[in-house]
């Protein structure tokens, strides 16, 4: 429409921001605090450039819903198994302290609702992604300069393949340092499974080990009758291969 929809009351007739819209919060700072935009702007589509909207814009409010949602989402999705956020987290993928700053609101709520081969479709609603945002814009900050850490979202399948490809593939799949190893989705994403970020999934909800996980390869269902995760005959050197493999996960913040 190329100018302010929203009539003008007598008591925010005072320029920018609210010109057009009625003050709240402000005891948060300024609009473009919490909303970014442009409050200098007389056209729309320029006052609004990389707005933030909705829940993402409650990143200054530390007792808001938003923010409370975005850290149990965070947590319960063990988004740092890959990611660092808030300083902490594995770096198998892009360091969102980052580049959280620095994408637009729709690119962020589409990485998290439409996310690209190799990172789990959560399955989130656009409220609890908007909650995630702006969990991830509190965690990080606009004056860090761009990761220039390279992911990689793609791996040539190799001339021999690994223990790993043999043996598991076709139920799991991880990303290591390298690339995404496997491309089985019945059984749980592996990415970082040795580490604090991991959820603690294994027999008696604890943190994943190897020696765990080589009780667990050896007969799933004297721990988990239901599982539907049959015996796999590794060798011992087989074992501690498809381990190593496991255990890479990059260069690691805590």
């Amino acid at each position: 429409m190329g100018g302010c929809v929203k009539a003008q009351s007598a008591t925010t007739r005072d320029g920018g921001c609210r010109s057009c819209h009625e003050a709240h919060y402000v005891r948060e700072g300024a609009c473009e605090d919490c909303h970014r935009g442009n409050p200098d702007a007389l056209r729309l589509e320029l006052a609004h450039e990389r707005l933030l909207t909705g829940r993402a814009a409650e990143h200054r409010l530390p007792g808001g819903l938003a923010l409370r949602e975005g850290r149990r989402l965070v947590k319960g999705l063990a988004c740092r198994r890959c990611h660092t956020i808030g300083g902490e987290g594995n770096r198998l993928a892009t360091d969102l302290d980052r580049v959280v700053w620095k994408r637009d609101e729709p690119q962020l709520l589409v990485s998290i609702t439409e996310p690209v081969e190799n990172m789990p479709a959560f399955g989130l609603d656009r409220e609890q992604a908007e909650s995630v945002v702006a969990f991830l814009l509190r965690s990080g900050s606009p004056d860090q300069p761009q990761d220039t850490y390279r992911v990689h979202f793609t791996r040539t399948p190799s001339a021999s393949p690994t223990v790993f490809e043999k043996q598991c593939s076709g139920c799991h799949r991880f990303l290591g340092p390298l690339g995404p190893v496997g491309t089985g989705t019945v059984g749980p994403n592996l990415s970082g499974l040795f580490t604090p970020f991991y959820p603690p999934t294994a027999p008696g909800r604890r943190a994943w080990t190897p020696s765990a996980l080589a009780d667990w390869v050896r007969n799933p269902r004297a721990s988990r009758p239901a599982t539907t995760m049959p015996p796999v005959a590794l060798s011992e050197d087989e074992l501690r291969t498809v381990t190593a493999e496991l255990g890479g996960a990059g260069e690691r913040r805590r």
